[in-house]
């Protein structure tokens, strides 16, 4: 795998020369940069054809070295060298290892760190090997996956002069998925659809995978939980490898429980997903399901997942801005393996693209590679990423500010997708959270959780005059425009038209209540 990426890029590297023939008499020289880049092999989130990291790196350094990137009047092209962090099955000191076999190939920027306990250890693999640089050598390292808060407020916010060489450009921390998720849920899922179906209250509950990051996570919901209108019911973190979760399904049920908040970054959620659908539990699933976000997930769940909302960075090609369109389709038109349909990227490949943009502009930038000199403008400098504009806080943390419902700033930031099944396409991601954007679109609930929620715009139970006149107001409108609303999007198209309107009519009169 190794071998074969270099001389892929090598061969790339080469061919302007072979076609042209003849020196560039007035072409700037060119040097070669090394980068490291570690995946979470064995996990989807690592391998080009699922979608992951590797993807991402190779499609951003296949488009930079079209034109290479101009350090100081030096053309430099990129060669990329791949190593295993050892996330799954765990294994720590592989991390460290394969993360000095990158330093010892001469990589001067380290990109990777998946799960928290390999990230660690990649830390302390490059901290180890700059102790014997100066500052102006030091090797960079972006995080791109581990969200887990203390890797840069234990690091470089308690020690900066040591760690000075540490970012963290994908994910946002923990806190900020979080605060993302409490926003949404609290801002909108739960007193704009839920309360009004349970008569004001809705009791929730929370499984979890039982590792270090979503400690913190547990620990708002046990004492804080989700606002006035949320009651917590009941509470289990699972251990690594669980693949029934009936029991805790029937635990949470039998307290009557109607919204499960998950987090879950390994391959365990998937038979909570499955078990969910195939016994129809009566709940609303939202939350953190990392595996949700690749387009296997379909093939794994058996199709089950229709419904499930989770953290994700962006929907199936969702326009968050016109370079996420074009990444998308060059993504889906080069990753494709046999045996398997065209990869979507997941996070890590949207975080690994982003490093090498945010890197691409640093250098030329600092039109040098002086280390000391790349980190101050890193620290400095704001840049135009897939997914909304992008700087590093004081600590070296993705910066992130907002967490409601809705998106103000545009700065990078988590959103909810709902997977849900379009008439004509299959099961697709559709932006649900934040709710003021032109790509959002309505949350779909279970058809056994409540049989009439596509079509009971108010959710009182019964679907009259009042639902058709409240889309009747909202004819004609699409998204962003002052009359929108964006429950009355009954086909998703995301215009309110006689189609919607005739949807509801052909209810009229039709009751329900939530199960």
């Amino acid at each position: 795998m190794n071998k074969k990426t270099v001389l892929i890029i090598a061969l790339l590297l080469l061919t302007p020369m072979v076609a042209v023939g003849v020196p560039r008499v007035s072409a700037p020289p060119e040097e070669i940069l090394k980068i490291g880049v570690l995946v979470p092999y064995n996990l989807p989130q690592g391998h080009a054809h699922l979608g992951g990291a590797e993807g991402g790196a190779l499609l951003a350094a296949w488009e930079i070295n079209v034109t290479g990137i101009n350090i100081g009047g030096t053309i430099y092209k990129i060669v990329l060298y791949f190593e295993d962090e050892g996330a799954f099955p765990l294994d720590e000191r592989k991390a460290y290892n394969n993360t000095w076999k990158l330093l010892e190939k001469g990589c001067k920027i380290i990109i990777g760190g998946f799960r928290t306990e390999c990230t660690w250890k990649i830390i302390d693999a490059i901290e180890d090997w700059n102790a014997g640089l100066s500052d102006e050598e030091k090797v960079i390292y972006f995080i791109n996956g581990a969200s887990t808060d203390q890797l840069c407020s234990q690091t470089v916010g308690v020690d900066y002069e040591r760690y000075k060489w540490l970012f963290r450009i994908n994910p946002i921390n923990s806190t900020m998925l979080f605060k993302n998720m409490l926003g949404w849920l609290q801002g909108y899922l739960i007193p704009m659809k839920l309360a009004p179906l349970y008569g004001g209250n809705v009791k929730f509950a929370y499984i979890m995978e039982q590792l270090k990051w979503t400690e913190g996570i547990e620990w708002w919901l046990t004492n804080y939980g989700l606002g006035p209108y949320a009651t917590l019911v009941y509470g289990v973190r699972t251990a690594a490898g669980t693949d029934n979760f009936v029991p805790y399904l029937e635990e949470a049920n039998d307290t009557g429980a109607r919204l499960i908040v998950t987090a879950y970054t390994l391959p365990d959620a998937q038979y909570l997903i499955r078990q969910w659908r195939q016994y129809q539990y009566p709940f609303v699933i939202a939350g953190i399901d990392v595996f949700a976000q690749c387009r296997l997930y379909v093939v794994w769940t058996g199709g089950a997942c229709e419904y499930e909302m989770t953290e994700d960075f962006a929907g199936t090609r969702t326009p968050i801005t016109p370079l996420a369109v074009k990444f998308w389709d060059n993504f889906v038109g080069n990753f494709t393996s046999p045996g398997y349909p065209p990869a979507w990227p997941v996070y890590t490949a949207w975080g690994a693209y982003n490093a090498f943009i945010v890197l691409k502009k640093a250098l030329e930038t600092a039109g040098t590679l002086n280390s000391s000199r790349i980190i101050e403008v890193l620290e400095a400098q704001e840049t135009d990423l897939l997914n909304g504009k992008g700087k590093f806080t004081s600590i070296h943390d993705v910066y992130s500010l907002s967490s409601g419902p809705v998106w103000p700033d545009g700065y990078t930031r988590a959103m909810f997708v709902q997977w849900v099944n379009k008439e004509g396409v299959g099961l697709v991601k559709e932006v649900v959270c934040p709710v003021d954007q032109v790509y959002s679109r309505k949350v779909k609930l279970p058809p056994w959780v409540y049989e009439l929620s596509d079509w009971d715009l108010n959710f009182d139970g019964v679907i009259d005059i009042r639902d058709i006149s409240a889309a009747g107001r909202a004819f004609g409108s699409t998204p962003g425009t002052s009359r929108w609303n964006v429950e009355a999007d009954i086909n998703l198209d995301a215009v309110i038209d006689i189609r919607d309107i005739s949807a509801i009519g052909r209810k009229f009169g039709r009751t329900a209540t939530p199960r």
